[in-house]
């Protein structure tokens, strides 16, 4: 991969429509650079600037462009949503001298951080049930308006939600996102699939047909539940219900609740619901709300 060095503020970039300047270097993760920014439109020279977010990402080769498509057309469909990270424009450019291509994702700031991070201001008291259900409402809406579209997000966890200043819990990373897929029949699709799922979902939040494609179920909305499922799990007790016992857990649902904190039954029976290892059991978004 080429060198990666970081904007410094001030510096003027235009992404797509909108004229950019760099305020302040946030985070990095992978090859992915992370900013605030203020910018308006080009065509709207007198508006007054927004302050938003701005992806800085290099990645390899046209495949891995393609995969950054994917997620800017899932956030172009999700526009409007209040409970999802919202897209405004984006550019990509070949790298002089290489296969690599820059991308500039423009898209919603969230100043109040990540639900990681504020969980990690609650290592010691842990989260109130009040403000679990409050997450956990907001993040199952944002589930929702993808379940609407058909869309399986395939990576829910704690990791992909994000903060806004009215305090909205926005779910955010969308590189993972799918339709639905039909359960594989030969040989080749098995692997295409196994590597899709390695690469695009999380060990500990991937639902018991993900773990065994044997067996026959497809893909859907019915995995995002058992991933909020899992979510929610870890909301409670900062930890996720299979962390150090694995795939045969997973494929069996079998779990069990700490001691504490204490939560109410009607919180850990949510959980059990969506545990449910056959994925027909598994309530729909609608239902959990």
């Amino acid at each position: 991969m080429v060198n990666f060095p970081r904007l410094t503020p001030g510096t003027q970039l235009q992404v797509g429509s909108h004229e950019v300047t760099i305020v302040q270097y946030l985070s990095e993760g992978g090859f992915a650079h992370i900013y605030s920014v203020t910018t308006r439109a080009t065509a709207r020279p007198d508006a007054d600037p927004v302050v938003a977010c701005l992806k800085r990402v290099v990645v390899p080769d046209r495949q891995g462009l393609d995969q950054l498509r994917v997620e800017v057309d899932v956030m172009k469909k999700l526009a409007g949503s209040d409970k999802i990270v919202q897209y405004f424009d984006s550019h990509a450019q070949r790298l002089a001298g290489g296969p690599e291509y820059e991308v500039l994702l423009l898209m919603e700031l969230c100043p109040n951080g990540s639900l990681l991070d504020y969980m990690n201001t609650k290592l010691k008291t842990k989260l109130t049930e009040p403000e679990i259900l409050k997450i956990m409402f907001d993040v199952t809406l944002g589930a929702r308006e993808m379940h609407k579209l058909r869309l399986i997000h395939r990576d829910i966890k704690i990791e992909n939600v994000l903060i806004n200043s009215a305090n909205t819990f926005k779910l955010c990373d969308f590189g993972s996102t799918s339709g639905v897929i039909e359960p594989p029949v030969t040989p080749e699709q098995f692997q295409r699939l196994q590597g899709d799922l390695v690469q695009h979902t999380t060990p500990q939040y991937r639902s018991p047909e993900m773990v065994d494609l044997r067996r026959g179920a497809p893909i859907d909305e019915k995995s995002d539940i058992w991933a909020l499922g899992v979510f929610l799990y870890k909301l409670c007790y900062y930890t996720t219900p299979f962390e150090s016992v694995g795939e045969i857990a997973i494929l069996h649902a079998a779990y069990l609740f700490p001691l504490k904190p204490v939560y109410s039954n009607d919180l850990k029976n949510l959980v059990v619901i969506m545990l449910q290892e056959d994925p027909q059991l598994r309530p729909n978004v609608n239902q959990i709300l």
